[in-house]
């Protein structure tokens, strides 16, 4: 079942694995993505994640910019 999800400008979803293995679509406005080695990877529009960090420490993921980012994501089997 795919989702689409909106976080305004800003927000900040500290440490968490992901809920399954999922891609993350960004389809507009831009986040950062925190691993637990420091990486940072910012992504925007057309930008796809595949988040299987089921375990451990996870991720943080950081609104930024002004505008929301609006983004989809596709859970995998």
């Amino acid at each position: 079942m795919l989702a689409f999800r909106v976080a305004p400008p800003g927000y900040v979803l500290d440490w968490h694995c992901a809920p399954r293995r999922q891609y993350s679509i960004t389809l507009s406005g831009q986040a950062e993505i925190e691993v637990g080695d420091g990486t940072v990877v910012r992504v925007g529009p057309g930008d796809v994640l595949l988040a299987e960090d089921l375990t451990g420490r996870g991720h943080v993921t950081r609104g930024v910019g002004t505008t929301p980012r609006f983004y989809a994501i596709v859970p995998l089997a």
